[in-house]
């Protein structure tokens, strides 16, 4: 369903009735991204950005939306790189980053720049994996500009909308992770 053209009474009711984290999902993997669900708990945060990412070298960027208590298992993880150096940032393999919200009609994530190593986290290392809580999914981008919706925090930040991994075909057929990550990965917190 896509109501981005819908009037703005009639689009609150049909989001009413629209599971907004569903929709995200069928949207996010069809832009190319991966989409695991994911209890919000310490131990199961731990153990799918442990399977996801493997025995590789990881840099987390500071969580803001969802708190230190559920970021602190990570930072146990094999390979995790406590305070990463410019030539570790520029070889890790794998960045967690929060997201700031979803955008459910275009499977977006959306990344608030500014807190330490946000940009290179979601930008700079081959898999990019986005935790996302289920309840910062909005139905459209404008939505973020809202100052009802999430607090009006989104006219407050610089944002960054992610679709799918990096890809483009400037130069002939489609290549992935030229201008950012091969694999974006997002782990829908519920």
């Amino acid at each position: 369903m896509d109501f981005r053209d819908a009037g703005t009474a009639q689009y609150a009711t049909l989001t009413d009735m629209v599971d907004l984290a569903a929709l995200f999902e069928e949207n996010a993997l069809e832009a190319v991204a991966m989409v695991w669900r994911c209890e919000r708990t310490p131990l199961a945060l731990r153990k799918a950005v442990g399977l996801a990412a493997g025995n590789v070298r990881i840099v987390l960027s500071e969580p803001e939306f969802l708190g230190e208590p559920l970021i602190t298992g990570l930072r146990g993880l094999a390979g995790v790189i406590a305070k990463p150096e410019d030539d570790q940032l520029a070889t890790a393999d794998a960045g967690v980053t929060e997201a700031f919200a979803g955008v459910a009609s275009t499977g977006s994530v959306c990344v608030a720049l500014g807190r330490p190593l946000v940009s290179v986290t979601s930008l700079l290392m081959p898999l990019n994996i986005v935790l996302l809580a289920k309840e910062r999914i909005v139905a459209r981008p404008r939505d973020l500009f809202d100052p009802d919706c999430l607090k009006g925090e989104g006219l407050k930040r610089n944002l960054v909308f992610i679709t799918g991994p990096s890809a483009t075909a400037d130069m002939g057929p489609l290549v992935h992770g030229v201008h950012g990550p091969h694999r974006l990965l997002i782990l829908l917190l519920e």
